[in-house]
């Protein structure tokens, strides 16, 4: 088994290279380009769809697991929901769907998803498990999926930063599930990372093709499912917050932050903390290996915490969210510092 693993993984590294390769030729011919605006974090025309690749390598891994290691009903509905919500995603990137399309059908996959892993969800959520209303986990899991699936798409902004989380997040999940047990959920996150990987070699900054919503939502759809996929092992969906942690907490305090200011949500901006230092004239590559230390970190915690009682998980919750508080003091840190080197030169150049 462990050599059929392997040789599917190598598989899935060449498919996806391959495929991301083929598809950043058609988009330039189709001119399939993301155009820059005012908004955007990069500067020329550039191929889109790259997501693609990912998928395409992807889901027949996945496909091939489930039935090598005995996924049953779950792994078959994550399957479908997930392929399909690479298609809204697709569609989204080609036609532009309306907000209220994307979200009903994120809804109702995310819902299938629950509804078929009804009996798991106590392991899913280990802090209270059966502790608090059936119905309250079962809307919060159905919102824990929907959420992670959007807001992998708005932190996929700049150059190797969704791709990278995809690899470490992957790498780290494969490590948790292992030792927990849950080997489809193990292989699974595996074969996400290596095919993640064989498209980041064409999105490293700079980046010769991005991944658009096809690959976006459907990677952050995956993962959120991924504890309730669990067989034979338990993999907690806390491990796979801790994983992202960085992501979470960047993509919900910035979402907290324009609602409090009432600003559009539907409208694009540049507010995200890891957007932030382009302003300050930092490039892409220093700002996503910046951001690649910090998941490394956080990664390392969530393959800890199958291990400890409920008072180490929570040290490990706050260890992630010290990493987020290191990583948000540092740009703003760079940012009061462009701020008074720009009004002493406004000064000087007064006097």
């Amino acid at each position: 088994m462990r050599l059929t693993s392997v040789l599917l993984l190598v598989s899935v590294l060449a498919a996806s290279a391959w495929i991301t390769r083929l598809v950043r030729e058609a988009a330039k011919r189709k001119q399939l380009l993301d155009t820059p605006n005012e908004r955007s974090a990069h500067s020329r025309p550039t191929p889109r769809l790259g997501g693609i690749g990912i998928v395409a390598a992807f889901l027949p891994a996945f496909a091939t697991l489930a039935i090598l290691f005995d996924g049953g009903l779950v792994a078959v509905v994550v399957l479908v929901a997930t392929a399909a919500i690479s298609v809204v995603g697709l569609w989204d990137d080609l036609r532009t769907l309306p907000a209220r399309t994307r979200l009903g059908a994120q809804t109702l996959a995310a819902t299938a998803v629950v509804v078929s892993a009804w009996e798991r969800m106590p392991e899913a959520w280990s802090l209270f498990g059966w502790s608090v209303p059936h119905a309250f986990v079962g809307a919060l899991s159905v919102l824990w999926i929907v959420w992670i699936t959007n807001l992998y798409n708005f932190m996929d902004g700049i150059d190797g930063l969704a791709a990278g989380q995809a690899v470490i997040a992957g790498c780290a999940l494969a490590v948790a599930s292992s030792a927990a047990g849950a080997l489809l959920v193990a292989n699974a996150s595996a074969a996400l990372a290596v095919a993640a990987l064989g498209f980041l070699a064409f999105n490293f900054p700079p980046a010769s093709i991005f991944m658009g919503d096809v690959g976006s939502t459907a990677i952050g759809f995956f993962f959120a499912c991924a504890p309730f996929l669990a067989r034979g092992g338990s993999v907690p969906v806390e491990a796979v917050g801790l994983a992202l942690a960085l992501f979470i907490l960047d993509a919900t305090l910035t979402l907290l932050r324009r609602i409090a200011r009432r600003e559009r949500l539907s409208q694009a901006h540049r507010t995200h903390f890891y957007q932030r230092p382009l302003a300050l004239g930092i490039g892409h590559r220093r700002i996503t290996l910046s951001a690649y230390a910090g998941m490394l970190a956080v990664g390392g915690l969530a393959t800890r915490y199958g291990y400890g009682e409920k008072r180490v998980r929570l040290l490990l919750i706050a260890a992630a969210a010290a990493v987020f508080v290191t990583y948000v003091s540092v740009v703003v840190g760079l940012e009061a510092r462009a701020a008074t080197d720009a009004a002493v030169t406004a000064k000087s150049v007064d006097g």
